[in-house]
């Protein structure tokens, strides 16, 4: 979410590397407030009545929640990640089509299973990164200089035909989110997509 909010327009990939990394600093602070050096510390500041004590208490419970939440999102998001590596390796282009219903239907597992990684919130920052992706896939097929080039070589049909091939592509990503959208109303009334 930090590189949306900079404009830095990062990929469904970037998401599973921000969890894993997220779990990784938080495993290796849980396995140091675990250590008896930290222990002795706590008794001390128990058995001394510490001010300190309840605040640092409270700080441990927040980081083993956010600990459960990363690790949780990190499994969830796993399985998700073949299928976007193909989204950017995929050829030719419009081939990237095939892998939207597995991908959106990945997510509405993900979204039904995991105890965290079903927010608005969440969705919201997934959808706009695989967004980010299938635009960067259309650039790579159809850029601004290429499109001029064709125009200038007066190659009008290819240049049409390209844009047309821009537009299902985009048209197809859009109707399968929307296809998945109906589908969490039916199947998780209670918490659907929004």
């Amino acid at each position: 979410e930090t590189k949306l909010k900079q404009g830095l327009n990062p990929g469904p990939s970037d998401e599973i590397e921000f969890w894993a990394t997220k779990a990784a600093n938080l495993n290796s602070i849980f396995e140091q407030l675990q250590s008896a050096r930290v222990r002795k510390v706590l008794k001390f500041l128990d058995a001394s009545k510490s001010t300190y004590n309840q605040p640092f208490a409270k700080l441990c419970k927040e980081s083993f929640e956010a600990r459960d939440e990363a690790n949780s999102n990190k499994h969830f998001l796993r399985s998700l990640s073949p299928w976007f590596e193909r989204i950017r390796s995929l050829t030719p282009f419009d081939e990237i089509t095939t892998v939207f219903k597995p991908i959106m239907h990945l997510i509405l597992l993900v979204w039904k299973a995991s105890s965290y990684y079903n927010t608005i919130a969440r969705l919201v920052v997934l959808i706009r990164e695989l967004s980010n992706e299938v635009i960067r896939r259309c650039i790579g097929y159809l850029n601004g200089p290429r499109l001029f080039e064709l125009i200038e070589a007066e190659d009008h049909q290819r240049a049409q035909d390209m844009i047309r091939q821009i537009l299902r592509v985009i048209g197809s990503f859009k109707s399968t989110y929307f296809d998945y959208k109906a589908r969490t109303n039916a199947e998780c009334p209670s918490n659907p997509w929004r």
